[in-house]
């Protein structure tokens, strides 16, 4: 009897706002993860996961968001990023790739991250990562390697960013060129990768919207170099590299 009356109760009561939790009686925004607010408020979203944020929340001097949920996931000391690589590096080795040696991973601010492209990101939205990759000299020494990612990530998000760069790192490592939709669709791949060996809730959005992104390069792009990899690539990423290659020429 009791269940009953609640049931009856939950249905005749209103949703109420994520922001100000007020009851939601008229028109109201969704977001994905099923969040309802008042169409009156000025929404702000976290960087990570996407959520509605709070005023409360923690937003960045560059106007970047991180979320309750996410804070205390955020990826800030060396041993975070250890804990981050090992299991991106497994998972490439899982699927037969191997990085060439232990490559740096640097976090950085917005501004620090603005200075290390220069002008080039005049009017364009700030990158979550980079890679720098100087070249082999005269005397034939190794190529140098360092990755840059951007702070206040959750460390599913950081995985994904960092897998990403990683397989830039390879790349240019191997000299290799290829067209824009190759070349990040398979730096996304190894993305996807890590979102789908962690298998969690915040992993398994992220690869959602990855097959849903409708971005032609990091979307498109993407699902053409997944879809090559798991069937004439027999999932493995240096034979789905060679694939690409070919296609390429």
């Amino acid at each position: 009897m009791l269940k009953a009356v609640q049931s009856l109760v939950d249905a005749i009561t209103p949703d109420r706002c994520t922001i100000c939790n007020k009851p939601l009686l008229g028109s109201y925004r969704v977001n994905k993860w099923g969040q309802k607010a008042c169409v009156e408020h000025n929404l702000a979203f976290c960087t990570s996961c996407g959520r509605y944020v709070l005023p409360s929340d923690l937003c960045t001097p560059d106007g970047r968001h991180t979320c309750s949920e996410c804070i205390g996931k955020v990826v800030r000391k060396p041993e975070h990023i250890e804990w981050v690589y090992s299991r991106v590096a497994a998972i490439f080795e899982r699927n037969f790739l191997a990085l060439p040696g232990k490559i740096p991973v640097e976090i950085v601010t917005a501004e620090q991250m603005s200075a290390l492209h220069g002008a080039s990101l005049s009017g364009v939205k700030m990158p979550s990562g980079l890679t720098v990759s100087r070249g082999v000299n005269f005397l034939g020494a190794p190529m140098q390697h360092k990755v840059y990612i951007l702070d206040y990530h959750h460390k599913v998000v950081f995985g994904g960013i960092l897998a990403h760069e990683l397989l830039h790192v390879w790349q240019n490592e191997h000299h290799i060129e290829l067209p824009k939709n190759y070349c990040e669709g398979f730096c996304n791949l190894g993305s996807y990768l890590f979102y789908t060996y962690l298998d969690n809730e915040l992993s398994q959005k992220h690869a959602q919207w990855m097959l849903e992104s409708q971005d032609p390069i990091y979307g498109e792009g993407f699902r053409q170099v997944k879809a090559i990899f798991e069937r004439e690539g027999g999932r493995n990423l240096e034979k789905t590299m060679e694939i690409l290659v070919k296609k390429s020429r």
